[in-house]
């Protein structure tokens, strides 16, 4: 063993050789090494480590819980939005209040339509402005733009309702 440190090593390998004799004789004459229970640990929910004391004053700690009950109530048949319409508060906030207090919502957010659809008379309108498009002999991309549509509502209206417009093609291959 190569040690930095070999002048301490020998300095205690006396002293260790005395305590492991002396443990001997202690174990020799019935002595017994007692073993101390390890301390239990108290675990703690992660809310209550996450949040700090409440230091409110009574009338305002009665108000925070009165609306964590309104709010635990809406969250059974309302979205988020609609209880912070209900309630005036911001999206953060009630977030914020969800997380402090466990509380899960259970009607989910709706979803927003595809960006591509439209309303059918909308759709219809479309329609027709694509067939004169076409008449007009535009291509799908200047279509796009003289209707001011994406591309993807565009194939998505020709593929609906069977319009024959040809993708271009590819001049050099």
């Amino acid at each position: 063993m190569i040690s930095n440190h070999l002048n301490d090593i020998e300095q205690r390998r006396q002293a260790a050789s005395d305590l492991s004799e002396r443990i001997a004789q202690f174990l020799a004459g019935d002595g017994k090494i007692e073993v101390p229970e390890p301390a239990r640990i108290k675990f703690t929910s992660t809310s209550e480590r996450k949040q700090p004391p409440s230091f409110h004053r009574p009338s305002v700690k009665d108000e925070t819980t009165e609306r964590v009950i309104r709010i635990r109530q809406m969250a059974k048949t309302l979205t988020r939005m609609q209880i912070c319409e209900k309630e005036g508060i911001a999206l953060a906030t009630l977030k914020a209040i969800a997380s402090r207090h466990a509380i899960k919502f259970e009607v989910r957010q709706k979803i927003a339509p595809a960006p591509n659809k439209a309303p059918p008379d909308v759709e219809a309108q479309l329609v027709a402005r694509i067939v004169e498009c076409k008449s007009r002999g535009m291509n799908r991309n200047q279509c796009c733009k003289a209707l001011s549509i994406s591309y993807n509502l565009l194939d998505r209206i020709i593929r609906d309702n069977e319009i024959d417009f040809p993708k271009l093609k590819p001049a050099f291959r």
